[in-house]
This record gives C-alpha cells, structure tokens and sequence, in this order.
C-alpha cells in the first residue's frame, strides 16, 4: 500500500478546496500544514496561489518570495495536472491509496520514467516565479513583476507557462509605457512553436491578438460560452483597446469578464484591480469578494 506523505495530503486537501472556489479554507489548510513543515517551498507555492485568490496579493508576493529564494537549493519537480489530481482526490475518498500517484515528480524520477509526463503540466520553479509575478501585476508592482515572469518564461517546460508568462510581460511593460519592450517580448512569442491544446485557457489567443496575427473580431468569436474562456480572452481584448486609447470599450469588454463569476480567474482579479487603481475607469464598479 503506498504511504502518500502527509505534507502531499494537505496539498491535494487544499486543491480540492481551490477546485470548490473555497480558497479561505485552502489558505487555511496550508497555513496548518506549513506548521508540519516550515518554509516549504512547496507549500508556500500553493499558499502563495490561493493567497491570490482571495485577494491577499501582499501575503502572497510574502510567501512566493520566501519560497523563491529556496529555489537554488530546491530541485524542480513537477506538478500534478488539475483533471489528474481530481481523480487522486476519489481514489482517497473510496479508500484507495495504492490508486493515487506521486503528486510531484522530481527531474530525477521524471527521467527515470517520462512516459508519465503527460500527467504534469507544470513545475514548481515556474509556478512560484509565475505567481509572484502575478500577485505583483494584481497589486500594481508593473516594474517588479517583470524579473518574476522572466524568471517564470526561462524556466517553463510547457508552452502555456512559456506563453503566460509573456504575456503578463507584455502587458506590465504596456501599462509602463515602454513600447520597445513589449514589443520584444511580442518577439520572443512568435519564435514559439505553438501546438493547441483543449486545456488551454486562452493566454494565446491573447498573444496572437497582440501581435495581429487574428483580430479582435477573430478572437471575440472564440468565446463560445466557456467561462474561463471568456474571462481570460477577455481581458486581452479589453487590454488591445485599452491601447489604442478607446476606453470605453475597453470598459465594457472588462464588464463582461466580471459577468462571466469567474473570480478565482487571474483576468476577472485584474479587472478588478484595474478598477480599483486605474483613473480611467475611476467611475466603474467591480464586483467585491464573494
């Protein structure tokens, strides 16, 4: 019978709380944890991710930077894909144990055994540089979000962390106003030899609006009635008018993430912030925490 570590069961506890949109719970869970195992990287990675969710953007940029500086000492590993993990969750709750599988693959277990990869679809040296690149963004840090999602874009395996982790580049160094920049990184995109995949969320369409390679009709016509979808397109099309000065739509692109109820989503967390920081939407509203 395999012994899953107890360090592994508060993780799996707090995604399925993530998965529920209970993310006060999940926090809590990993704050218990974190008493089991202090400093973890692993579990300040996941603290870190849900402080986002609930909108603690300063005790998540806390915990991803304590874990961020581990990461030299700490050997990647990769991390168990969301759909996989779910399936892991009811082994647990039927009484399998011997049914649920590693939840995180060292390098050196991976190359022992790579046909397993696919169960993986990110590793944890780019998850904690990618959201604390995030939780910076979330809290108007523009400048100090860029070396995260750098370091997020050199270390990705994957091409939608690769491709994420431009895309927040582009749109920080936008919102700085340096254009040279941005459009470096619009650059880097197009060198990305891109695949589709069904779990992916949108961060390419996005890129590939930036770019022109599809226009902003183009890419309104993807959003078919997914949520998530919706919300994360969204807040690229609203960002490509919010460029070319037409507020107003932009305005009312980002009143449709908003309607979408995606609120863990990181596009409906950064309309909200928009709102809350930007003067020149200073006369809308947002949503408050469910």
């Amino acid at each position: 019978m395999v012994s899953l570590p107890l360090t592994d069961r508060y993780i799996i506890a707090a995604r399925l709380k993530g998965y529920l949109s209970k993310h006060a719970e999940a926090v809590a869970l990993l704050t218990e944890a974190l008493e089991q195992e202090p400093g973890s990287a692993r579990l300040l990675r996941f603290r870190g991710h849900r402080r986002i969710s609930i909108r603690d953007y300063t005790g998540a940029i806390e915990d991803l930077r304590t874990a961020a500086a581990q990461l030299d000492q700490v050997e990647d590993e990769y991390e168990m894909y969301q759909p996989e993990v779910e399936k892991d969750i009811v082994s647990l709750i039927l009484g399998r144990p011997e049914a649920v599988r590693p939840q995180h693959l060292s390098d050196t277990r991976a190359a022992a055994d790579p046909q397993v990869l696919g169960r993986y679809m990110a590793t944890l040296h780019t998850s904690v540089w990618y959201h604390l690149g995030v939780a910076q963004y979330l809290r108007g840090d523009f400048a100090d979000c860029l070396p995260s999602f750098r370091e997020a874009e050199r270390t990705s395996r994957h091409q939608e962390g690769t491709v994420a982790a431009l895309d927040w580049q582009y749109m920080a160094l936008r919102r700085l106003g340096r254009a040279e920049e941005a459009e470096e990184v619009l650059d880097r995109f197009r060198e990305v030899d891109l695949v589709t995949e069904d779990h992916y969320v949108g961060y390419e369409n996005r890129m590939r609006l930036y770019t022109g390679d599809i226009s902003p009709e183009e890419l309104q016509k993807t959003l078919d009635g997914d949520d998530l979808r919706t919300a994360t397109e969204g807040y690229g099309l609203g960002n490509w008018y919010y460029y070319r000065g037409d507020t107003a739509k932009a305005r009312e692109v980002f009143d449709a993430v908003l309607r979408t109820g995606v609120s863990h989503s990181f596009a409906y967390l950064a309309v909200q912030a928009e709102y809350s920081r930007n003067p020149d939407f200073a006369d809308a509203s947002a949503p408050q925490e469910d």
